[in-house]
């Protein structure tokens, strides 16, 4: 099966270069793109896009779902180390949906055992009605739940038709000619008439206004078809769609794609973790990388490191982002920064806090009171982070061992993807390895792969035993 994919943002590189490895043909590359790999500028439409996302640790993948899934399989045999969430239901497909009723104020439907959120109005909210809908938003992360709207939807390489009450046409804001939206808008007028909405994908800008008219009537066609048979069925899907998976990437798995892009251009150590994390220091990345023309890619990726070390340290205060399994992303507060030592191509840093409320340790089951102090440390090459927790008279009260990917280091932030599984220890007794269910919950939904649970499984008994 021929893929066609489009690749856009700041890993385009070492995705082309991945991809194009794995036999996929890459269309629309950027003019950047299409220099470094003498590729053609093919103006086919793409099956699949892979493009970071609004956050630029997240790495997008969207595309007709059995394609989608050739691209995903393919990018987590290099992208082991990330947590991976994916569609429960395709983008813009047709469904059959049973009515469950009302809960806190939202229709909600199933489709299978997948449960949605049907937008309609009141009157039609029934409990045990089956509906024919699409899906409009197709919920990625844990705590997404897909959208629903009545009525048929089919989606093609170049627009996409639905049934509606109000009909419109919508055109991609990537067609930016005027002279082409005003093209588009004509040719989508007569079909409007008969009571279907259109919207104009960026490929339609490509092609002829004959082709255009033809895939119109070809969509027009199919969408008949799947409402006819969803109709006649029962609960399910009836049309193809588009896979949305979201990659979050973590501080390891960038590195892999640092030494990918280094095998196209020259690329120093910590490329994608710095233009992902800190837009202040994307031009300094740019300027390291001229340098390599004259320095070696060690030598260089070393001060690029030691000027990030001067950094953490100058602003002396740092934010702990703890990025979740289900997509949340909880801060750790404000720490002071104590110590920055640079070593090798890693960072070490010593980070103190205050407390200032009253509770318990997470883990523990010992007293947080106001005046303990939180010494944590932090080492950019390791797969956990050392908490330690102090009382007013210096006494150790615990030892907590947060279990996770290598941290990313940037000035004013420390970040890192949790894996659930961690260590703890109090002063005098055995330490701990707790919540590996919770770890295991996670592989069990996908969002960590087996490799990466080993990992953390491996590292957490590992500290268990340096503990003791």
């Amino acid at each position: 099966m021929l893929t066609r994919v489009r690749v856009r943002g700041i890993y385009a590189t070492a995705i082309t270069r991945l991809l194009l490895e794995g036999g996929f043909h890459i269309v629309q590359a950027s003019d950047q793109i299409a220099e470094r790999f003498s590729l053609p500028q093919l103006t086919l439409p793409a099956d699949v896009t892979v493009k970071s996302g609004s956050d630029p640790s997240e790495l997008l993948v969207v595309g007709y779902t059995d394609h989608a899934d050739r691209v995903l399989e393919l990018l987590t045999r290099s992208i082991k180390y990330s947590f991976v969430w994916a569609s429960s239901l395709p983008l813009h497909a047709t469904v059959k949906a049973r009515v469950e009723g009302k809960r806190n104020g939202r229709c909600v439907a199933k489709v299978g055992s997948i449960l949605a959120i049907l937008s309609t109005s009141e009157g039609l909210c029934e409990s045990g009605k089956l509906v024919v809908a699409s899906v409009v938003r197709p919920g990625v992360k844990p705590d997404e739940l897909p959208r629903l709207v009545p009525g048929a939807r089919v989606i093609g390489d170049y627009a996409i038709l639905y049934e509606s009450d109000k009909p419109s046409v919508t055109v991609s804001e990537h067609v930016r000619s005027k002279e082409k939206r005003a093209e588009l808008q004509a040719i989508a007028s007569d079909i409007t008439s008969r009571g279907y909405g259109v919207h104009w994908r960026s490929s339609s800008r490509f092609a002829h206004p004959d082709q255009l008219i033809i895939h119109l009537r070809e969509l027009e066609q199919e969408l008949q078809k799947v409402k006819a048979e969803a109709e006649a069925g029962g609960e399910g899907v009836y049309s193809r769609g588009e896979r949305v998976a979201v990659l979050h990437l973590s501080g390891v798995d960038k590195a892999v794609l640092d030494e990918v892009r280094n095998g196209v251009v020259p690329t120093v150590r910590h490329h994608h973790s710095l233009k992902s994390l800190s837009t202040d220091l994307s031009v300094v990345v740019d300027f390291a990388e001229r340098l390599l023309k004259e320095f070696e890619r060690e030598v260089v990726s070393r001060e690029l490191l030691a000027f990030v070390a001067d950094r953490v340290s100058e602003l002396g205060r740092v934010k702990v982002l703890h990025v979740k399994p289900d997509g949340s992303v909880i801060s750790l507060g404000v720490s002071e920064v104590k110590t920055v030592q640079v070593n090798e191509s890693s960072l070490k840093i010593i980070l103190e806090r205050k407390v200032k409320s009253h509770g318990l340790y997470d883990g523990l089951d010992v007293a947080r009171e106001p005046g303990d102090t939180i010494v944590t440390e932090v080492e950019s090459s390791k797969w956990y982070i050392v908490h330690r927790y102090y009382a007013p008279s210096g006494r150790l009260k615990g030892i907590y061992v947060n279990v996770n990917t290598p941290p990313e280091v940037t000035p004013g932030t420390v970040k890192y993807l949790d894996l659930e599984v961690d260590v703890v220890a109090r002063p005098g007794e055995e330490p701990r390895i707790i919540d590996e269910d919770k770890l295991r919950r996670w592989v069990d939904m996908g969002v960590i792969s087996d490799e990466l649970a080993r990992k953390a499984v491996e590292v957490a008994r590992s500290v268990a035993e340096r503990l003791e």
